[in-house]
């Protein structure tokens, strides 16, 4: 991967600038070589794009707020998307639909990519610290839930919240 160098300016930033560092914290990870040795089923022996590339696509993608696999598309002919996260080749929206329907399928990449996070977390002397509520230790963690439109469906009682409960949410 090339050298990046980050330095003061006056230039106009542009608001993906900061998938340089998501891309430098994922190459201090073995993730891309451990997802490239594992072959998926139901995939070629020679994918015209790589695991590393799927996954590090969805991860640029996720780190901007897009967690829709056709939001990629915008990214295809995107020098800097490409360069910042180390991909030698950005995945078509079909691709990545496809590939990480798969990857679902597999409890091999589940644990690549819990491994390769907690990591990422001991190899950057990452400083987690607690939150306390009566005396009791929480580590926060930034979660999202689910939300599904069911306008112009006929479902029955739906209503403010999943299942009517205040409260109440889904997580996948």
């Amino acid at each position: 991967m090339k050298k990046l160098v980050i330095e003061a300016t006056k230039e106009r930033i542009v608001a993906q600038s900061g998938l340089a560092i998501v891309g430098n914290l994922l190459n201090l990870t073995n993730l891309a070589s451990r997802l490239n040795a594992y072959r998926l089923p139901d995939i070629s022996r020679n994918p015209v794009c790589s695991n590393a590339d799927v996954a590090k696509s969805y991860i640029g993608l996720l780190c901007q707020g897009k967690s829709d696999y056709d939001n990629i598309e915008t990214f295809r002919e995107d020098a800097f998307f490409a360069l910042a996260l180390d991909i030698q080749r950005v995945p078509s929206s079909p691709t990545l639909r496809q590939r990480l329907d798969q990857a679902a399928l597999t409890e091999k990449w589940k644990a690549i990519l819990h491994e390769e996070s907690l990591n990422l977390i001991r190899n950057t002397n990452a400083e987690i610290s607690p939150v306390y509520a009566k005396d009791k230790p929480y580590i926060p963690v930034d979660l999202d839930v689910s939300p599904f439109d069911n306008s112009k469906t006929k479902k029955e009682g739906v209503e403010r919240t999943y299942k009517g409960c205040d409260g109440y949410a889904p997580m996948f």
